[in-house]
C-alpha cells in the first residue's frame, strides 16, 4: 500500500471537499482491528447508520453481491464495495459527486464501529494492506434494526 502521511490524506480529502470528515478524534483505539471475516459478518447484507466526526449523519446498505447504496441529508450515491485483507473499500459510480475510500474498522462496543481512513479518492490498497492510521476515527456506525451502543454525539 502506498504510504500516505496524515497531511497527504487530509490534503487529498480537502481537494475532494471532505476534509471536515477526517478531523481526528483525540482517542487511541483500545481494541484490535476487525478482520475481513468480522467485517463481512457485521456489515455485508446489512444497513449501517452512522455519523462522521463532524456530526453529519449517513446511511449505507451493503448488498451481498458487492453493491452499495449511500445516503445522507443532501446526497445519495450508488456504488460498490470490496475487501483487501482487513481493509474495507467503498467507491461510488460516476455522476454522484462522491469518490469513496478505503477503511479499517474497530468494533468498540456491541453495536458500534469506528472507521479509520486507509486510502481516499482513487487510492486503493494493495493486497496485504495493513490497517489505517491510529490518529482518529473518521466515522462511527451501528447496524440498523439493533440498538446502537455508540454515544449520541461524536466524542471528539
Amino acid at each position: 500500500m502506498r504510504t500516505l502521511g496524515r497531511l497527504a490524506v487530509l490534503g487529498a480529502l480537502a481537494s475532494a471537499g471532505l476534509a471536515t470528515l477526517l478531523t481526528p478524534a483525540a482517542a487511541t483505539p483500545k481494541s484490535t482491528w476487525m478482520t475481513e471475516a468480522a467485517m463481512r459478518t457485521a456489515f455485508i447484507g446489512r444497513t449501517l447508520d452512522g455519523h462522521y466526526i463532524n456530526g453529519l449523519r449517513w446511511t449505507e446498505t451493503y448488498a451481498a453481491e458487492g453493491r452499495l447504496d449511500y445516503r445522507e441529508s443532501e446526497r445519495r450515491g450508488l456504488g460498490y464495495w470490496y475487501f483487501r485483507s482487513a481493509v474495507f473499500c467503498t467507491f461510488y459510480d460516476p455522476g454522484y459527486g462522491l469518490s469513496g475510500g478505503c477503511w479499517t474498522a474497530l468494533k468498540v462496543s456491541a453495536n458500534c464501529y469506528e472507521f479509520y481512513a486507509a486510502g481516499v479518492g482513487d487510492t486503493q490498497p494493495e493486497d496485504g494492506a495493513t490497517p489505517g492510521p491510529l490518529d482518529g476515527w473518521a466515522a462511527r456506525a451501528w447496524r440498523r434494526g439493533e440498538p446502537s451502543t455508540c454515544e449520541e454525539k461524536p466524542s471528539a
